[in-house]
């Protein structure tokens, strides 16, 4: 699973987003920031030092700060982005920044208009596949559809389908559940 469907952010992490998301708004730099966030949110994923540092409470506010600050020099990522991780490391909020992430993802997306969209199929979907689903969806909800695929083998086959809180459950394992109930209660 990915994390921005898996993660729900915090209501700190809630509240650093829309800071940082109205600050890069105002300063014309919208996609910007969410292009550098989350590339540091990958970078972070993909160093096992940098998460420690993230997360560990052996480093001190003013270790982690420092740490970051250098991080972020390195990285060639926009000022406003090293600015917020600088803010929330120096509020003892660094292991938040995923959080933050997935919430300022989701005013990035509401305020373009996309719609989330998570579908699980038993295997990995053809590019056919998932255009086809893509486009369906796209004229199911009258705008641009952003789909993530995840692939749950218990599903046994067909797709399960979230668009927001709505799930369409169409695998066969859904199927024979159902008509299990059916043949208990019979």
């Amino acid at each position: 699973m990915t994390a921005s469907t898996t993660t729900h952010a915090s209501e700190a992490a809630r509240r650093y987003a829309r800071a940082l998301f109205e600050l890069a708004q105002d300063k014309g730099q919208l996609a910007e920031v969410h292009k550098d966030l989350k590339a540091f949110v990958e970078m972070e994923k993909g160093s096992n030092d940098l998460t420690i540092l993230l997360d560990s409470p052996v480093f001190s506010r003013g270790e982690k700060v420092a740490a970051l600050a250098e991080v972020m020099a390195k990285s060639g990522l926009g000022t406003m982005l090293a600015n917020f991780v600088g803010v929330m490391a120096t509020n003892g909020r660094a292991s938040d920044i995923r959080q933050a992430q997935v919430a300022f993802d989701e005013l990035y997306a509401k305020q373009r208009g996309i719609q989330r969209a998570v579908v699980r199929t038993a295997k990995h979907m053809t590019g056919a596949e998932r255009g086809r689903i893509e486009s369906i969806l796209a004229k199911a909800v009258g705008g641009e559809v952003e789909l993530t695929s995840e692939v749950d083998p218990s599903l046994i086959g067909g797709i399960q389908l979230r668009i927001g809180s709505k799930l369409v459950d169409a695998s066969i394992a859904a199927k024979l559940e159902r008509m299990n109930t059916a043949m208990k209660g019979a």
